[in-house]
């Protein structure tokens, strides 16, 4: 089902990119500063006692826009976040912090500007994402029992809701919202035992807020 979303989404951006084509386009650079919101737990690695909880945390995000007209614009975004992860035991194991896991969100959305007169430009957007994780395993966790563990991402459904505010003819102040709905797959190993693949629902709201230049 979610693969059918995604085709047709890819389907809808492409149309809206082509009517406008032939029109002068605008490209747009910015850079934000970001909160990626998330409280993601996991099921229980295996026989082990514990399971992953990752959290918030702060981050950069930046963009390049480029607006077929007035109205449709198509927008590419790479983020950063470093939230902490923790393997949390319950009441048989103490918690234990395991680093930090690297979240890299690739966005691409199709926007769809509003045509109102004056410095403020509102826009909402659909799309896809992947978050790349990167993380390299703990102390903490190795002397747990893990000795490996590692994190897949996964492709998924991005909507987006935001608003420039132009400064001048070039600089604007841009305020985002997305909602990124994506999962991770995490794999574990013990000496004894690979663990069976848990997944972790990120589903992260992603909020920046920074400036951007237009050409």
């Amino acid at each position: 089902m979610r693969r059918r979303i995604i085709t047709l989404v890819l389907m809808g951006s492409l149309a809206a990119a082509g009517t406008a084509a032939a029109q002068t386009v605008e490209w747009r650079y910015g850079g934000r500063l970001l909160y990626l919101s998330t409280d993601a737990t996991s099921d229980e690695l295996g026989d082990t006692g514990y399971h992953f909880d990752v959290g918030s945390s702060l981050g950069l995000e930046f963009d390049a826009a480029v607006m077929f007209s007035n109205s449709f614009a198509a927008e590419f975004s790479i983020g950063g976040a470093a939230p902490r992860l923790k393997a949390v035991g319950g009441d048989c194991c103490p918690t234990i912090d395991a680093g930090r896991l690297w979240l890299v969100p690739l966005t691409a959305t199709a926007q769809y500007h509003p045509q109102i007169y004056g410095p403020w430009y509102p826009y909402v957007g659909l799309g896809i994402t992947w978050i790349v994780p990167l993380y390299s395993l703990s102390d903490d966790l190795r002397a747990a029992g893990l000795n490996d563990v590692d994190f897949e991402g996964s492709l998924g459904l991005a909507a987006q809701v935001g608003f420039n505010y132009q400064m001048d003819n070039r600089w604007y102040v841009n305020f985002d919202l997305k909602y990124l709905g994506a999962s991770l797959e995490a794999r574990a190993k013990t000496d004894e035992e690979d663990i069976p693949t848990v997944t972790l629902d990120i589903n992260p709201i992603v909020i920046g807020l920074g400036v951007g230049y237009k050409f």
